[in-house]
Formats: C-alpha cells, structure tokens, sequence
C-alpha cells in the first residue's frame, strides 16, 4: 500500500550483489554523434576524449547523469538492471516495490491507484513509498542540528553530492551526515514488519542510487535498485496499461499519511522555516558547480556554514530519470494534484514513527580522493604552445573545451584526458588556415611559391581578351632551364628543387608587379607581359638570362665545376595572327622549342 506500511512483520532479505557489475554509465560508441556536449557539460570532467573517442573516466565519475541528459542521441547509456527485478519476481519470494515518493510525477499519467495495479500485473507482492524513511531520517536530523555542541554537517541524502565530497574534498567528509538515506530506512523498516522473507525492489529518481544500493553498509536492505523509467519500460513491456484494463479514476481514498517532519530526501524542515537570506548558518546548495563554489569557499575561510543542505538537482522531484520531458513545474503541479485529492484523511507520521520498531539509522563514509597529477609549470606551458598559445598572457579561457580555464585543459590534454581537437578557438583558426592554404594550392605552384598553370591560363585568357577590345600590347615567354636533367643528376631531387626556386626567385625580381610569372611544368616557366611590345619583350628576356648568371644558383649550392645556368626563351607577342589565348600561347611554345633547337641560351621571336 503506497503511503503506508503493510502490518506484517517480517524476514531478511540478501541483496543481489553480484561479483562484478557493469559501469553504471558508459559511452555509446555506436550512437555517439561526436557532438562532445557530454564533455563540455560534465561537472567533474570525468568524461575523456582523445583521438575521436569518448570515454567515461570511472574513477572520477559521480554518477550524475547529466551526460545522459544532455546526450540527445543515446550516446550515454545507464546499466540496465530490470533483468535483476525479472529474476527476482519469477523467484518464490514475494517481492515488495519500494517506490520514491516522488513516483506520481515520475509515472505520470499514470495515477496512484493505476501504478499499483501495474506493479501488482508485473507480479510485485506490495508496494510501498520511502515517506516513512524520509520522516525517520528527518527526525534524526533534528536531533543532529539540535545538538548544542554539534559540528560542522552535512546533508548525506544525495549520493551524488555525498559523492563528489568524497572524491574532490575529502579533507569534509567527516562533515557529512552519519545518516542513511530514507530508502534505506524504509527498507530496513519494512523487513521487521513483513512476515515473510521479502525481496525488496527500489525505484528511485536518480541513477547513482543504482550503485549506492550495493554499500556493505546497507547488505541486507534493498535487493535490487532501479530508475523510474526502467520501471516505465517494464510496464510498457508488460502492456499492462491496455492489457489489465486498469481504472482511470482514482478509485476508493484511504488514509495517507501527513508528512509533517521532513522536505524532499529526508531533511527536516524545521532547519530551513527560520532561515532567511542573511542567515549564514544555514546554507542551501543546488547542483554541483554551486556546491564546489561553496566547499572551495569554506576550505579559504571565505565563510563557515554550520549546516549545509546539498542535493544535485532542485529536490529529487528533478531527478533525471523523474519524467525527463517535463519541466520541473509542471512535475511539482502533477505532484501536489495527486496528493490533494479530495476527501483523503491524512494521518499524522509523528505518532505512527512513536510506535515502530527501532530503525538502525547510523551509517559512516570514506573519503575516496580522485588523484589527479599535477605537471610541473614548464610542461603546462610546452602543452600551451603545443595549442598555438605563446604564453599564458595569450590564452582565452573561453570556456568551450569545457574546462574554465586553457591551463586547466592543457593539464588535461597531459593527462591524457582531452586533447587540442577540443578547443574550438584554435581548430577555428586551423580551419581557416587550411582553407587559406587550399585556396592558394588551387592558384599557386607549392614548390616555387610562383603562379601555377592554372592561374597562368585564367590570366592569359584575361589579357588576351583585353588586348583584343583595347588593342593593348601583350607579349608572352616561355623559359626552359637548359640541361636541367644534369643538374637534378648532380644535385638530387632535393638540390634540383632548391634551384628551381632560386630561378624563380631571380624572374620575380627582375618583373614589374603587373608581370605574371609562373610555373609552366617542370623546369620550364611562363611570364606574361601586358603592355610590353615585341622589341621590349626580348630585352626583358636577355636581362632575365643576366641576371640568371650573375645570381649563380649552381654555385649557391655548393656546385662550380659547370658554368652558371642559361636558359632558351620562346617570345611571341600578340596581334592580328595571335587573337586567341591557345594559338598566342602555341606560337610562344614553337619559338622556345625553336630556340631550344639552336642550343642553349638562346631566345627567339614567333613570327607576327
């Protein structure tokens, strides 16, 4: 019965331990769309991305689950333990569903009369809510903040919060609540009023509770722990909304009880009516940035809380496996619609807790400190310019490689947790670098650095049209190092490459900036000359063989054993016979093969 404790009393139960469990979370490899919100979005960086891959970092992790929530293509996944539920409700025992009170909005539409019967289609025994558990651990709340000589405490409730002070503050976590969590009070409660040896199902808003159940603190207490929407999944498996023809209406009232000591997960209002926004004893902390905000605060004496009530999400009702797709409103409305229905007597849980057994309520933590190593100053600058920064003066600190700050992601690229592919400012410029540098392969020869055939015939083309509407003078050489092929012989590939650069080093010297020079093929280049007539053009091309010898590549290599290069040059100048960009260029190319035939460093005219 939701709302109550069944008047049985009871056996004890042995959790399914197993020997060895799955990750709780784990990547997706197959459905991971590389989007890295995961990444950007995890509170402890416990998520790692190196070469294309994500991983989650176990050992850091906290089991928030805020990957899975921001992954909208399933590229997180939550271990599924619904086959354990399965197991245990084909077993003899009577198997009993204890359910987070915050069921109603979690398993909306379904209304409280409609998820019992549903539990009960599946095969569940009974079915009970943690209320209870949260007014007995309420009230030892009270008696902890009531002690006049009490410490520093925490709340203990949230796993993930305990959690995370245990790996990232250790030095607090003997501040926290030596309480159990409500389920397992209940738990515990319900196993000395069952008559019978019982196994005992939690159904719980979040997903660390899945791990947390399998505390040896807690052996004996809950078998199996699972999420609101595997539940969702085993009843929509079952078909057992259609199926079992359950009612719409909410059936019969019955007395509930009045939950009159404790806020969400156990805490005791009584802390929190008095407080108000200038109260520093009391501090009230939502979701982990402001939990680390605060702890970093305290550990530097910026305050100093005497009670701190901290939970990952705005109350359990947010948990994330709570009806993800509502808002938090809309689930707080669900929520008090259900529990106001008319007519409902509510019975007070003072009294009822005043005539229950005893409830072993104590429990003890461990500090688990997740160790980070530390690099040393000069190898955090090394990565840093490894990330295209000069100095620490030249960071960003966007933010959008999920860290806060460059030195703290470039700690983490040492640490083999992340790399510079994450940081979106610098694979920005790496991209417009890439696209500058593939726009000038398109134009420009890689060897020379000259223009390239390509950007040679688009210009040809250009001038030779002009020429033709203005009648402009246009004149074009064709240049071929003579014996080249000795000079690759004696120098290597590698040689012969440095001197066809000196060459058109030498050419681009000599031109005017309205001269286009480039590679033509080979060793051989092109240069177009607008506005320079026959006469001009061959003077141009004998102070391009001057200043060839003078500059000497040959000897700037290291070779003089043969005299400096020379070259054969084939000029034709365009006019009435040479209107056309293809026959201009194939007149200019007989006269080089002309001048090439009467040996070497030689230039001749095309006829016109």
């Amino acid at each position: 019965m939701i709302d109550g404790v069944n008047n049985v009393a009871a056996g004890r139960g042995a959790p399914m331990m197993g020997a060895l469990r799955e990750p709780l979370i784990a990547h997706s490899r197959d459905d991971c769309r590389e989007c890295w919100g995961c990444f950007r979005h995890c509170p402890v960086k416990a998520i790692r991305v190196v070469d294309g891959a994500s991983d989650v970092i176990q050992e850091k992790c906290v089991s928030c689950g805020l990957c899975v929530s921001e992954c909208t293509a399933g590229g997180h996944l939550v271990r599924d333990d619904t086959p354990l539920v399965l197991e245990l409700l084909k077993s003899r025992r009577p198997v009993v569903a204890l359910m987070a009170t915050e069921f109603v909005a979690a398993l909306h539409p379904f209304t409280i009369p409609e998820v019992e019967r549903a539990l009960a289609a599946l095969g569940f025994h009974s079915v009970e809510s943690t209320l209870l558990g949260e007014e007995m651990v309420a009230q030892e709340y009270e008696r902890i903040h009531a002690r006049e000589d009490a410490l520093f405490v925490m709340r203990s409730t949230c796993p993930v919060a305990v959690s995370f002070v245990q790996k990232y503050y250790p030095t607090l976590t003997p501040a926290l609540a030596p309480v159990v969590p409500p389920y397992i009070a209940q738990a515990r409660l319900i196993r000395q009023l069952y008559t019978e040896d019982v196994a005992i199902v939690y159904v719980s808003p979040c997903y660390a509770r899945k791990d947390e159940v399998y505390d040896p603190q807690f052996a004996g207490a809950v078998d199996v722990a699972i999420d609101f929407t595997e539940l969702k999944a085993l009843i929509a498996g079952a078909s057992v909304r259609s199926d079992r023809g359950m009612p719409s209406s909410p059936g019969a009232c019955r007395p509930g009880l009045l939950k009159e000591i404790s806020l969400t997960d156990g805490f005791p209002r009584q802390t929190l009516v008095s407080r108000d926004m200038t109260n520093q004893t009391v501090h009230v902390v939502r979701g982990l940035e402001q939990l680390d905000r605060l702890l970093s605060a305290m550990l530097s004496g910026e305050t100093a809380p005497a009670i701190v009530d901290m939970l990952n999400c705005e109350g359990c009702i947010d948990g994330p496996a709570v009806n993800p797709g509502l808002s938090l409103f809309a689930k707080r409305n669900i929520e008090s619609s259900a529990r106001d229905l008319p007519g409902t007597t509510r019975v007070s849980t003072r009294s009822v807790l005043g005539v229950l057994p005893s409830i072993e309520l104590v429990r003890s933590f461990t500090a688990q400190p997740v160790r980070v190593p530390r690099p040393s100053d000069n190898q955090v600058d090394a990565a840093l310019a490894a990330g295209g920064f000069v100095s620490r003066a030249d960071v960003l600190d966007c933010g959008a490689c999920g860290y806060s700050t460059c030195v703290e992601h470039a700690t983490a690229i040492l640490g083999v947790d992340s790399t510079w592919t994450m940081c979106f400012p610098l694979q920005r410029r790496r991209l417009l670098h890439a696209e500058e540098a593939l726009a000038a392969a398109e134009t420009l020869d890689p060897l020379t650095g000259l223009w390239n055939r390509r950007a040679f015939a688009s210009r040809l083309e250009l001038e030779t049209a002009r020429h033709v509407r203005y009648g402009t003078p246009l004149s074009l050489m064709l240049l071929d190092i003579d014996a080249f092929g000795a000079v690759n012989d004696v120098l290597g590939e590698a040689g012969g490459d440095r001197v066809l650069k000196a060459v058109g080093e030498v050419f681009s010297a000599q031109l005017r900036s309205t001269d286009m020079v480039a590679r033509f093929v080979a060793d051989q280049f092109a240069i177009l000359l607008p506005g320079v007539a026959k006469t001009a053009a061959f003077a141009v091309a004998e102070k391009l063989k001057d200043a060839l010898r003078c500059a000497d590549p040959m000897a700037a290599e290291g070779y003089t054993e043969r005299g400096a290069l020379s070259i054969s040059v084939g000029i034709a100048t365009a006019g009435e016979a040479l209107r056309d960009a293809m026959v201009f260029l194939e007149a200019a190319d007989a006269a080089l093969h002309e001048a090439m035939a009467g040996g070497s460093d030689q230039v001749r005219l095309a006829p016109g």
